[in-house]
């Protein structure tokens, strides 16, 4: 009868693909989980280049192709020990709980950690008697979940697959057994018990882990403030330009309330100036008729009745009434400036440098000389004659022209240091149209790259 506390098979790991329990969990690149059966199988419809069956990412590197059957390059994967371990164990408590020492089918009621077997309780009796056995650790099967049993070492030495491994070689990274030990390891430096090695490594491997989960809540943080910069700039460029059109709809309403005193003041004086019209129509319009169709005997009669009724006029209505009116200025050399400063208002800049605070070790790249850089490109462009005369610099690579001759040499000198051959130095001379070249045998001399026309050198 199995075991109360044993976990069911829906609880295991199970494999993503043909959803079994992982009988040999292979660890993808990806570090997707898969088992070995579906990766061969997978790899066999796909081919060597065939990705992950659940992301697609590479399975195996390019160079396997052609090299080795599948079945050996995927047992060359990484196995999640672990999870094969809870696997195993799994199995082991699932299966009828039989004593493995009694040979009459006696129930198993315990289970010893060190010699991994299931003994009924007779044979855990005298278990705890057997002076190489008291201090086993036994547990009740009943008690005994997968997890605490796939916690217990119990490797076996890689020699020797029927002794439990007690010892770690570093030397040759190795499980073995204390015969190894003994027989094989016994000049070898670093040799020590298994759980001493592991603590060491599960610290270093736990470090390491915490380095990550650092990097992954960096990540996490530096997605979550990218994505929200956008939403937080529309919120920024949203209560700037409301502030601003409040700001201009106060000002403009201000400037209406100025207007509006203004032109409250104004027209009560210019209801004065309407009054003051009023009363000279009349007068003036009568006056100026009489003027006009009197005779002049007429006129000359009532001049003097007119003159003085018109003094009166003036001399009520002014001559000079005026209303002076306020103007509204505006100072558009400001307002361009303003509209200038708007214009400029929600520009999008970037840093000159994005810096990652992330802690990462990168390899440094190879020191390339400006140099070299610039030879790389003269070499792709392959110039020749006089355009390669221009930007030929020393230590190019260059060759004769014309094939004339297959030598190889590098530029040593531009204009050329060496003399021309003593005793002849034709008319004209110009050093600086020579070049000095050492070829690789050892040999050197000096070639024209301009004199006379000559163009002695192509690029390698």
């Amino acid at each position: 009868m199995a075991a109360a506390s044993v976990t069911s098979s829906s609880e295991l790991p199970e494999c993503p693909v043909c959803h079994d329990g992982n009988q040999e969990p292979k660890i993808l690149p990806c570090t997707h989980l898969v088992c070995k059966k579906c990766v061969v199988s997978w790899l066999h419809k796909a081919g060597v280049k065939g990705g992950c069956p659940l992301c697609r990412a590479p399975i195996l590197p390019p160079t396997s192709q052609g090299q080795r059957d599948l079945d050996t390059l995927v047992n060359d994967l990484p196995t999640d020990l672990a999870t094969m371990a809870l696997v195993d164990s799994h199995k082991t408590l699932s299966g009828k709980h039989v004593c493995m020492i009694c040979e009459d089918n006696t129930a198993a009621t315990s289970f010893c950690l060190q010699c991994d077997v299931k003994i009924c309780e007779d044979c855990t009796r005298k278990h705890k008697k057997i002076p190489g056995t008291r201090k086993h650790v036994i547990e009740d099967l009943n008690k005994l979940s997968p997890q605490r049993l796939a916690e217990i070492n119990r490797a076996t030495c890689n020699v020797h697959d029927d002794r439990p491994a007690e010892l770690y070689c570093s030397s040759h990274q190795e499980l073995i057994c204390m015969l190894c030990a003994t027989a094989n390891h016994r000049s070898c430096a670093e040799v020590k018990a298994i759980t001493d090695v592991a603590t060491g490594k599960r610290t270093k491997l736990e470090q390491q882990v915490q380095r990550l989960r650092d990097m992954e809540t960096a990540l996490t943080a530096q997605i979550k403030e990218v994505k929200d910069m956008f939403p937080s700039m529309r919120r920024k460029a949203k209560d700037t330009f409301d502030d601003l059109e409040q700001w201009v709809e106060k000002r403009r309403q201000e400037v209406n309330i100025l207007i509006q005193a203004e032109e409250d003041a104004t027209m009560t004086s210019l209801a004065e100036l309407e009054k003051w019209r009023a009363a000279l129509v009349l007068p003036v319009a009568s006056v100026g008729k009489l003027v006009q169709s009197a005779s002049g005997g007429t006129l000359l009669g009532m001049v003097n009745s007119l003159t003085s009724r018109l003094n009166d006029l003036e001399s009520q209505t002014g001559t000079t009434r005026k209303i002076e009116v306020t103007d509204l200025t505006f100072n558009l050399q400001k307002l361009d400036q303003l509209k200038a400063d708007i214009a400029s208002l929600g520009q999008i800049t970037k840093p000159a440098t994005t810096t990652t605070t992330l802690q990462q070790t990168t390899q440094p790249a190879p020191a390339t000389s400006t140099a070299t850089t610039a030879t790389t490109r003269r070499t792709a462009d392959k110039p020749r004659g006089a355009e390669l005369a221009k930007v030929l610099s020393a230590g190019d690579r260059v060759k004769l022209a014309g094939g004339h001759r297959d030598w190889t040499g590098t530029v040593t000198a531009i204009p050329s240091r060496r003399a021309v051959s003593p005793g002849w130095e034709p008319a004209g001379y110009d050093r600086t149209k020579w070049v000095d070249v050492k070829w690789d045998d050892g040999y050197e001399d000096s070639y024209e790259m301009g004199f006379m026309g000559q163009y002695k050198l192509d690029l390698v």
